[in-house]
């Protein structure tokens, strides 16, 4: 259950960073730095959901 609500945090995370780093959206204010950060933690989430788990 734990890598399925990750991977909705890190889909919900990259989206929001993507919206907040294109300009021609006015959907919020925020530094290109803070989208920046929303895209890597998002994909860094959804890399570690497909990961394998050692057994």
């Amino acid at each position: 259950m734990y890598k399925t609500l990750l991977m909705v945090y890190s889909w919900l995370l990259l989206i929001m960073g993507i919206l907040g780093a294109i300009p021609g959206i006015g959907l919020g204010t925020e530094p290109i730095w803070h989208a920046v950060l929303k895209i890597i933690l998002g994909l860094i989430g959804i890399l570690v959901t497909f990961r394998k788990e050692k057994s």
